[in-house]
């Protein structure tokens, strides 16, 4: 097969084939660049050598990025605000302070680059609560605001994160947020766990007015809890306990009236049969003496009678 000489060094020559092929061969003899020689191919496929190259450069890039490139980002706000970017299998590969506390939490620490997100949140409260940033006397609260796809919960991290954090005595919640919204707000500079909290309150009702001079995701926190029980209350049903109606119901007789309805249940008033029988024997006396009028008058007649014969 012939080639031409396109490059040397020493003895070692760089030839292109009649084939387009480029090749290296060490050659006895002394060629000039540009030169035409016979060249002896061994075996060798060089195509097939190219294609599994290039499917290992491949298989390389996309190792590089579930490694090292940030799949998705979690902010872990306490009042220090720190964002955590981490890979396809939830390490951390980089870290930032959000705010003016968070960059003072991060000073001296080395040790978050490859934690699992749940180790490094975890560790995060712990430093926050050491230097400071938790109240003795107030309710702490640590929002975890996370990207994922579509907005659609991530059920495999939130189960992590609280698994790990369950007992560090604060209040914990997480929130996740569409990628493409969290990058927006990234954008503004704005802190993405105080907006989504925001979000979430007028949600609820919450006059915007209420919230735009609030950027403490404590206070942002304890207010939706405050909704929150609001609205468990006002879903509940009465107490019948408490109903104004406090009578028995309808059909059953009050305590004390039992008797009363005994006497009653012919429809008869309690203490109406004795005045009933009185009046009955009145109305038959008066009717014996309309039957029998002669009874009267004949009593005047005998006694007038009586009277004259006695003159006589």
């Amino acid at each position: 097969m012939k080639g031409v000489i396109m490059d040397k060094s020493g003895k070692s020559y760089t030839v292109l084939t009649e084939k387009g092929d480029y090749i290296s061969k060490k050659l006895n003899r002394n060629y000039e660049v540009g030169e035409e020689i016979n060249v002896a191919l061994t075996s060798f496929d060089y195509k097939s050598f190219s294609a599994a190259a290039a499917v290992l450069i491949l298989v390389g890039i996309l190792a590089f990025n579930m490694v090292f490139i940030p799949y998705g980002y979690a902010e872990v706000a306490i009042n220090p605000s720190v964002e955590l970017g981490y890979n396809r299998l939830y390490n951390v590969v980089k870290y930032e302070g959000l705010n003016e506390d968070g960059v003072e939490l991060l000073k001296n620490i080395k040790r978050i680059k490859g934690m699992q997100v749940e180790e490094a949140v975890d560790y995060l409260v712990k430093e926050a609560d050491e230097k400071g940033y938790m109240s003795e006397t107030e309710e702490n609260y640590v929002v975890v605001a996370y990207t994922s796809k579509n907005g659609e919960v991530d059920k495999e991290l939130e189960i992590k994160v609280n698994e790990k954090i369950k007992n560090v005595g604060t209040e914990v919640a997480l929130m996740n947020m569409e990628k493409n919204h969290y990058g927006e707000i990234r954008e503004k500079k704005e802190n993405p766990a105080v907006e989504g909290l925001k979000e979430k309150l007028i949600e609820r009702n919450v006059p915007e007015e209420e919230l735009e001079e609030v950027e403490e995701v404590r206070e942002l926190a304890r207010m939706l809890k405050n909704t929150e029980k609001e609205k468990n209350t006002n879903g509940k049903p009465e107490n019948p306990g408490n109903s104004e109606n406090t009578g028995p119901p309808e059909g059953v007789n009050p305590p004390g009236q039992e008797k009363d309805k005994g006497n009653s249940e012919d429809g008869e008033e309690p203490g109406s049969s004795e005045q009933d029988a009185n009046e009955d024997k009145e109305d038959k006396d008066n009717e014996n003496n309309e039957q029998n009028p002669g009874n009267q008058d004949h009593g005047s007649g005998n006694s007038g009678g009586n009277s004259s014969h006695g003159g006589n």
